[in-house]
C-alpha cells in the first residue's frame, strides 16, 4: 500500500480527498494487475473534481455579477500598524509668546473637546500623544476656553458627542482610519478604545458650533500615511485630505488642520488667539514653506480652500501639513458676540398741522456674527407716532409713522428703546429719539440741480 500511495499524482499525495477511500481499498487486495486500474480511477476522479470546481466557480461569478444575490462585503476599517512620527523639530522654532485672553475682545465663553486614541494601548506612543494634547489644553485654558478631555481609555463616543455639542474646537490625536486596498484607500474617521467612528457617524452625531476649528494628527489626515511605500501623488494627497476633512466640513467646521508635529496644535491655537486669520495661522507655523505648499479649491465647494504642504523626509516627499476651510475668517468673526447697531441714531421731522403722515425706518443691524432678536418700546406713548413693528430679528427694520395732523405748533419728542433678546449681545440696549417740529406754515425752496454728461 505504501508503494501504491507513492505512485499517486503529486497534487493529491498527502491530502485527505474523499475519493481516495476507494483507491486505497483497491490497493489492499495486493493484486499488482490492479495498479493500472487504480491510477485510471484516480485520474478520472481528479478530472471530475476539477470540472465540478469550475462549475461551482462559474455559478458564484454569475450570482455575484449578474443577479446581485451574492454581494462582497466592503473591507473592514483598519488602522496602520504604526503611527506616523514627526521629523525632529527645528532648532529655529520661535519661542512661545504668551498672549492674554483679552487680546481678542468680544468672544463668548468657548469650549474645546480633546480626544486621544489608543496608538499602542498604554505604551509610549499613546503616552506621548497625551502629553502633546495636555500642552495644547494648557494653551486653550490660558485663553479662557473650557476644555473637555477624552484620553484613552476614557474615550466613550456617547460622552464625546455629548460634550462636543456646541464645541468651538475639536482636536484628535491617534491612529488614522482607512479601508483597503492600498495605495488608494477610502479614508476618514477616528479610532477609539471601543472601535471605529466612521465619517457618517461623525456627520450624524456631531453638532459642533458653527464655524468650529478641527485639528487632527493621524495617518492619511494630512495626506501621507505610515503604510505608503514611497511617495504619493499630489492628486492622491488631495483626495485623501478631502475625504478625511469632509465630515467635519459637512457639520459646519470653518477650519480643518492636520499636522504631524508634536507642538503644531499649540502653535496654531496661539496664533488664532493672537488675532490671525485661519490662513495666517497655517502659514505662521515654522514648518510651513511657501515653495512647497500646494493650493487647491476644495472639491465641490469652490468657496473653500485646500492647502497641502510637504517635507522631504526619509528620501521621499511626505504630505504632512494640510488646511481646509475659510482662510480669511478669524476667531472673532466666527465666534464673536453679536453687536447691535441701529441706524439712523435719531430722527428729526419738521411739518405743519396740515402735513401728511411720514413713514421712517430704523434698521436694527448686527456688526458681529450670528443673529439676535429685538423688541422696541415707546416711552411715553403719543398719538402722533405709531410703530408698525415692535419686534424682529437683527437685520430687520423698525417702521414708524409720524403724523403731524392737527398738532399745535411746538416741539414734540419720543424715545424708542430697542433691546436685544440676549444679554450677551453687545450694545444690546439702545435708545433712539424721534423729534417732531410743528410750525404754522413751512416755506420750501427748491433748488435746481445740474447734471453733467461729462465723465
Amino acid at each position: 500500500m505504501a508503494q501504491v500511495f507513492q505512485d499517486l499524482p503529486h497534487n493529491i499525495r498527502g491530502r485527505t480527498h474523499p475519493f481516495l477511500t476507494g483507491a486505497i481499498a483497491l490497493s489492499i487486495s495486493g493484486r499488482k494487475d490492479r495498479r493500472h486500474e487504480l491510477m485510471v480511477f484516480v485520474q478520472e476522479q481528479t478530472v471530475k473534481r476539477a470540472r465540478w470546481m469550475l462549475a461551482l466557480l462559474a455559478l458564484i461569478v454569475l450570482l455575484g455579477s449578474g443577479w446581485g444575490v451574492v454581494q462582497a462585503a466592503p473591507p473592514a476599517p483598519q488602522t496602520p500598524p504604526n503611527s506616523i512620527l514627526p521629523a525632529q523639530q527645528s532648532a529655529l522654532m520661535p519661542e512661545a509668546i504668551p498672549s492674554s485672553p483679552t487680546q481678542i475682545l468680544g468672544l463668548p465663553p468657548l469650549k474645546a473637546v480633546l480626544v486621544v486614541g489608543p496608538l499602542d494601548e498604554d505604551g509610549p506612543l499613546t503616552t506621548r500623544e497625551k502629553a502633546n494634547m495636555n500642552t495644547v489644553a494648557e494653551e486653550l485654558e490660558a485663553h479662557g476656553v473650557t476644555v473637555h478631555k477624552f484620553y484613552t481609555p476614557n474615550n466613550d463616543w456617547t460622552q464625546i458627542k455629548a460634550a462636543a455639542r456646541g464645541a468651538h474646537f475639536f482636536l484628535y490625536r491617534g491612529h488614522g482610519v482607512y479601508r483597503p486596498p492600498m495605495p488608494y484607500p477610502t479614508v476618514g474617521g477616528l479610532y477609539l478604545k471601543d472601535g471605529f467612528i466612521l465619517p457618517d457617524t461623525i456627520r450624524n452625531d456631531m453638532a459642533l458650533a458653527p464655524g468650529a476649528i478641527v485639528m487632527l494628527y493621524g495617518c492619511f489626515s494630512a495626506g501621507t500615511s505610515a503604510l505608503d511605500e514611497g511617495e504619493i501623488s499630489s492628486q492622491e494627497a488631495s483626495r485623501r485630505v478631502s475625504q478625511y476633512s469632509a465630515p467635519f466640513i459637512d457639520v459646519g467646521a470653518a477650519g480643518y488642520y492636520a499636522n504631524w508635529y508634536d507642538d503644531a496644535f499649540q502653535q496654531l491655537v496661539r496664533s488664532l488667539f493672537q488675532g490671525m486669520t485661519l490662513g495666517q495661522a497655517y502659514e505662521s507655523f515654522y514648518d510651513f514653506d511657501e515653495a512647497t505648499v500646494e493650493r487647491h479649491p476644495y472639491p465641490d465647494q469652490p468657496g473653500l480652500s485646500m492647502w497641502l504642504d510637504k517635507d522631504h523626509w526619509w528620501e521621499a516627499w511626505q504630505y504632512n501639513y494640510a488646511f481646509v476651510g475659510q482662510p480669511d475668517q478669524t476667531l472673532q468673526s466666527l465666534f464673536g458676540l453679536p453687536e447691535m447697531e441701529v441706524k439712523p441714531s435719531g430722527i428729526v421731522h419738521m411739518a405743519d398741522p396740515t402735513s401728511s403722515p411720514q413713514t421712517f425706518k430704523l434698521n436694527v443691524g448686527n456688526t458681529g456674527p450670528g443673529e439676535f432678536s429685538w423688541t422696541a418700546m415707546l416711552a411715553p406713548k403719543a398719538r402722533w407716532l405709531d410703530a408698525k413693528t415692535l419686534s424682529g430679528t437683527s437685520g430687520q427694520d423698525l417702521s414708524i409713522v409720524v403724523d403731524p395732523t392737527g398738532k399745535k405748533p411746538g416741539t414734540y419728542q419720543i424715545d424708542i428703546r430697542i433691546v436685544a433678546g440676549e444679554p450677551s449681545v453687545q450694545n444690546g440696549d439702545q435708545t433712539v429719539s424721534i423729534t417732531l417740529y410743528i410750525r404754522k406754515e413751512l416755506h420750501r425752496t427748491y433748488l435746481p440741480t445740474i447734471r453733467s454728461s461729462a465723465p
